[in-house]
C-alpha cells in the first residue's frame, strides 16, 4: 500500500461519515474499526521491507506531497496505528454505554487526528509538516471540547488559543527558512542550514522550539496541558498521551538531528527535560482530580524522553524509544480503564480508586502503574534500565541520580492509588467489565508484560529507529530526489 493512503484513507472515511451514519451505529463504529485495522496491518507489513520507502504525489511542481518512511518513523507509525485500532474497538463499548447523539462528529475528528499524526511523521516537506500540524490541532481542539460541558469547553478553547500561538511561531520559522534557503524540502534545509546567518539561524531555532516545544509539552510551555486532559473524555486523553504528544515529539527530534544543532542547544533541551520531569512529578503529588494527576504523570515521562532523546547517544536513545513505546501502551491502558470507572461513578475525583471493586481492573491498573514506575517484570523497567545504562556508559552519573530520585516522588502517588484500591475498609461498588474491554485491556497489559519479559522483540525495532535518527543519510538522499 502506498504511504499516501495513510493520509488519504482516514480523510476519505471522515468525509464519508454521513454515509456510514445512515447504516446506524454499526456503520459508524464498524467502518472505524475496519479502517484502523487496515492501517495497522499494513504498518506491520512494512517491518518486512527494506527502508526507507517513499511515495510522492505531485499536482504541478512545486506543489505536492512526498512521504518517506524510515525505521525511525516506522516505530511511531506502528504505535499510532495500533493505538488507533485499540481506541476504535473501545468505542464499540463506549457509545453503547454513553450518549451517542454526537457520535458521528467524534469519528470525523478521530480519523482526522490519526491522519494528521501520521502525516506529520511521514512528510519530508516542512510546510506540509505544518499543514498536518494544523490538522492534528483542529482535531484535538474539537475532541477536547467534545463533551461540551464547562471543563471540556474551557479546555478546548485554551487548546485552540495555545495551539494558534504555537502555529504562528512555526509559520514565521518556515517563512524565514524559505527566504534564506529558497526551499521547504527538509533534506535541502538540513544540507544548507549552516549557510544561514548565525543570528537568523538562532531565531529560526527559537521559533521552532517554541512552536513544537509547546505542542510537545516541554517546560515551561506545558502549563495548559492538565486542563485539556481534565476536560476531555478518557479515551481522548489516552489518544493525546499515546499518539498526539508523541507525534510532536517525533517532529521535534527529527528536525533536531537533521539540522545538527549545537551542543549548547542540546544541553539546553536536556536541562528543560529534567526540569519538566521534576516539576511535573512534584505537582502531581497534590492533584485531587485523577485526570490531572495522569496528565502531570504524562508530562513527567515526556521530560525523561526529552532528557534522553537529546543526549546524542545511541544507547540512551534506544532506551528512550523503548520507554516511549512502553509509556504509550501504559497510558492508553490507564485512560481506557479509567473511562470504565468514570462511566460508572460519574466523577473524576481521586477517590474513585477507593470506590470500585473489580479484581480485573485492579490488576490492570497495577500493571500500568508499575510499568510506568519502572518496576520489573514490566516493559517500563526495561526502558528505564536501558536509559540509565546508557547514561552510565556516557559517564553521566548526575542524570542517573536525578532520574532515580525523581522516580521516588513519582512512586508516592502511584502507590497511594494502589493502596486506595486495596483498602478493604471502604465501601466499594462492583464494576463489571464487558467482553470487548476485557480483551482490549488484556492485550495492552499483555504487551507490557511481554516486552518486559522478552525485550529483544522491541529492542530490535528501537535499535533500528535509533540508527535511522542518528545516521539519516539514506533519508536525506531519498528526500533530495523529491522533485517538488
Amino acid at each position: 500500500m502506498s504511504l499516501g493512503y495513510y493520509f488519504l484513507l482516514p480523510v476519505i472515511f471522515s468525509f464519508l461519515t454521513p454515509l456510514f451514519k445512515k447504516f446506524g451505529a454499526f456503520g459508524l463504529r464498524g467502518s472505524s474499526v475496519l479502517l484502523n485495522a487496515i492501517l495497522f496491518i499494513q504498518s506491520f507489513q512494512y517491518t518486512k521491507m527494506a527502508m526507507p520507502q517513499i511515495s510522492q504525489f505531485s499536482i504541478a511542481p512545486p506543489l505536492g506531497i512526498a512521504f518517506i518512511l524510515d525505521n525511525f518513523s516506522l516505530l511511531f507509525l506502528l504505535i499510532f496505528t495500533f493505538c488507533g485500532f485499540i481506541v476504535s474497538l473501545y468505542m464499540l463499548w463506549y457509545f453503547k454505554e454513553n450518549d451517542s447523539k454526537n457520535e458521528a462528529r467524534f469519528y470525523v475528528f478521530f480519523h482526522m487526528l490519526i491522519s494528521g499524526s501520521i502525516g506529520m511523521i511521514l512528510s519530508c516537506d516542512i510546510f506540509n509538516v505544518y499543514i498536518f500540524f494544523e490538522i492534528v490541532g483542529i482535531s484535538s481542539y474539537s475532541l477536547a471540547a467534545y463533551n461540551r460541558d464547562k471543563k471540556a469547553l474551557e479546555g478546548g478553547i485554551k487548546y485552540l488559543i495555545i495551539g494558534s500561538i504555537a502555529s504562528i511561531f512555526i509559520v514565521f520559522a518556515i517563512m524565514l527558512i524559505y527566504l534564506q534557503i529558497g526551499t521547504v524540502n527538509i533534506s535541502l534545509i538540513a544540507q544548507r542550514y549552516t549557510e544561514i546567518d548565525s543570528k537568523i539561524a538562532v531565531l529560526i531555532a527559537l521559533m521552532l522550539f517554541i512552536g513544537f516545544g509547546t505542542k510537545a509539552e516541554l517546560f515551561p510551555l506545558n502549563f495548559w496541558v492538565p486542563d485539556i486532559y481534565q476536560g476531555s473524555s478518557s479515551h481522548v486523553a489516552g489518544l493525546f498521551s499515546s499518539v498526539v504528544s508523541k507525534a510532536y515529539l517525533f517532529v521535534f527530534f527529527h528536525l533536531f538531528y537533521l539540522f545538527g544543532l549545537s551542543e549548547k542547544y542540546t544541553l539546553f533541551i536536556m536541562t528543560l527535560g529534567a526540569i519538566t520531569f521534576l516539576v511535573s512529578e512534584l505537582t502531581a503529588l497534590n492533584q485531587k482530580d485523577v485526570k490531572r494527576l495522569f496528565a502531570y504523570s504524562t508530562l513527567g515521562q515526556l521530560g525523561i524522553l526529552f532528557l534522553a532523546l537529546s543526549s546524542n547517544s545511541s544507547e540512551i536513545i534506544s532506551g528512550a524509544l523503548f520507554h516511549l513505546t512502553s509509556h504509550s501502551l501504559g497510558k492508553l491502558l490507564i485512560f481506557l480503564a479509567l473511562g470504565i470507572l468514570i462511566s460508572k461513578f460519574k466523577h473524576t475525583n481521586i477517590s474513585i480508586f477507593g470506590d470500585f471493586k473489580s479484581k480485573f481492573l485492579s490488576v490492570i491498573f497495577i500493571i500500568a502503574f508499575l510499568s510506568i514506575l519502572g518496576i520489573p517484570p514490566f516493559s517500563g523497567f526495561v526502558g528505564k534500565i536501558l536509559i540509565l545504562k546508557g547514561f552510565a556508559i556516557a559517564g553521566n552519573y548526575t542524570a542517573i541520580a536525578f532520574i532515580l530520585i525523581v522516580s521516588i516522588i513519582e512512586a508516592v502517588y502511584f502507590f497511594r492509588l494502589i493502596t486506595m484500591m486495596n483498602n478493604k475498609q471502604t465501601m466499594k461498588k462492583e464494576v463489571s467489565v464487558g467482553a470487548i474491554n476485557y480483551v482490549l485491556l488484556s492485550i495492552l497489559a499483555g504487551l507490557i508484560l511481554l516486552f518486559g519479559l522478552m525485550p529483544s522483540l522491541l529492542i530490535h525495532f528501537t535499535d533500528l529507529a535509533t540508527n535511522a535518527l542518528l545516521h539519516p543519510a539514506n533519508y536525506l538522499n531519498l528526500a533530495l530526489g523529491v522533485g517538488l
